[in-house]
């Protein structure tokens, strides 16, 4: 399992740097994000910044919060729905 890096200055970024680890596996479904006071000072930004990427990734449903049993990878992620086809024969007027 490839090992967890985690980076950014902002939540957006500590997010985005949490969902790639979750794409590639180093985050699989069920594992324990580390903590909120943990994560912050190994980034050395403020714990309500993380707080605030994990409120991303919990609104994205990609993982869910259980109160002091901490924070933890959610099941496979909502797949898009398949894209519509018109049938034969229509034209986009748009």
């Amino acid at each position: 399992m490839p090992s967890l890096s985690v980076e950014g200055s902002n939540a957006k970024d500590i997010a985005a740097s949490l969902e790639y680890a979750m794409r590639r596996g180093a985050l699989p479904s069920g594992a324990a994000l580390p903590s909120v006071r943990h994560l912050a000072a190994e980034l050395g930004v403020n714990p309500n910044t993380v707080a605030a990427a994990y409120a991303r990734l919990r609104s994205a449903g990609r993982v869910v919060t259980a109160g002091r049993r901490g924070t933890r990878v959610s099941g496979e992620p909502p797949r898009p729905a398949p894209s519509f086809a018109p049938p034969e024969g229509l034209r986009d007027l748009a």
